[in-house]
């Protein structure tokens, strides 16, 4: 699969990522004070299942890393499945192509749950916050719901059935392997 092609198929899914960092980016703006995430925080930085379509993107990001540093993280996904293979001494090493969930973790999510609107975020942000604006909160379910609809579009373009989710240890050299 050449470069091109693979940019057509993940379109929708940049499209999406830079709607969410359009949002994440304005709330740091506003709330800059009052965000502990930066570099080197890292403990919400887990082990995690992508949708296809964010492995993939992930996977190509990760190919595009020196050797060196793809056998340092290939070692580290070996080791565990709790802490995130792609940490290297607490940095992502592919931070502009990290998952929605790597991006939206600790800002604020709204979503409803049992009939109840429940607001979650990082409790080492927003310090001193009384109320949270709605337009500061991404929507949990329509995000995950745009997820899945760019998701389906993106994986109903290969002939091979994909799983329905991909650990990131396995997603890593999907790229590689097209």
């Amino acid at each position: 699969m050449t470069e091109h092609v693979l940019d057509n198929l993940l379109k929708n899914y940049t499209d999406l990522i830079t709607r969410v960092d359009e949002h994440i980016q304005r709330l740091a703006r506003i709330h800059k004070d009052r965000l502990a995430c930066k570099k080197g925080c890292d403990e919400c930085c887990r082990h995690l299942s992508l949708f296809p379509v964010e492995a993939f993107a992930l996977s190509r990001a990760f190919s595009r890393l020196d050797a060196p540093c793809r056998e340092r993280v290939l070692d580290q996904a070996h080791q565990t499945n709790r802490a995130c293979p792609l940490l290297v001494d607490h940095v992502c090493m592919i931070y502009e192509a990290r998952p929605i969930i790597c991006r939206t973790h600790g800002y604020p999510l709204y979503m409803e749950k049992e009939g109840r609107a429940m607001v979650d975020f990082c409790p080492k942000n927003f310090k001193g916050v009384k109320k949270l604006d709605r337009s500061d909160m991404l929507d949990l379910d329509r995000m995950n719901t745009l997820l899945t609809v760019v998701n389906s579009h993106f994986t109903a373009c290969f002939e091979d059935v994909l799983p329905d989710r991909i650990p990131v240890d396995q997603a890593l050299e999907l790229y590689q392997s097209l």
